[in-house]
């Protein structure tokens, strides 16, 4: 289900564009995409192609388009574990299931499908985390998870992280969702959504940039 919402008050506002799934019904897939040039655009293909109900742009990448932290796509792992103060969630699926994982939980990558590392965390057990940058206002892109089988997909215009995090954690933002745990992902040029409706239409917002990687909602 798809949330359009505008929050805050005074002079400074956050749109947020949220995609909520059951993760009884779907899970995630690391989709890599490893042409540099393929262009921001090419998400509506990729989504269509492994037939995703809907997905976002995923982790970051180094100067040379290589994953930056650990990513693991269909069970083919590239880039390495990092212990960098930003790299500090990972989103995976084991077993079937999609994890938010903070990196110190990490137990290694047996049974791991799909994973990719990014940060920083925004919220942990319902709380925002103390201490994100709050001056860079841009656009952020995010996943969360009610912890209860709850999960969303998001774009906020725009926020700093600490914002981010401080609305992401405020109760009843996104109807129906208590937000538990929420991860930072790629923002900026990076950030792209993509969604199709109930009726089968196709809503694209691709972003302007390549990425390595997206996250796809996929139906069981």
């Amino acid at each position: 289900m798809r949330h359009m919402l505008r929050v805050g008050d005074g002079g400074s506002s956050v749109s947020l564009d949220v995609v909520t799934f059951d993760e009884s019904r779907c899970t995630l897939r690391v989709v890599d995409q490893p042409n540099a040039s393929a262009g921001g655009r090419i998400i509506s293909p990729i989504m269509n192609a492994h037939l995703a109900i809907a997905g976002v742009n995923g982790g970051f990448f180094t100067p040379e388009f290589q994953p930056l932290g650990l990513q693991i796509s269909g069970g083919h792992r590239s880039g390495a574990l990092s212990n960098t103060k930003l790299l500090s969630g990972m989103a995976l699926v084991a077993g079937g299931r999609p994890h938010l994982v903070w990196r110190a939980e990490f137990r290694g990558e047996v049974g791991v499908t799909d994973l990719i590392q990014t940060g920083p965390r925004l919220v942990d057990a319902g709380t925002p985390i103390a201490g994100l940058d709050r001056k860079a206002s841009r656009v952020r892109t995010f996943i969360l998870t009610n912890g209860s089988g709850t999960w969303a997909l998001g774009i906020a215009r725009s926020a700093s992280l600490g914002a981010l995090a401080d609305l992401l954690a405020s109760p009843g933002i996104i109807p129906g969702v208590r937000v538990n745990r929420a991860l930072n992902l790629d923002g900026g040029n990076s950030s792209a959504l993509w969604l199709r409706t109930a009726s089968g239409q196709e809503v694209s917002d691709p972003g302007w940039s390549t990425v390595r990687n997206y996250l796809a909602v996929i139906p069981k």
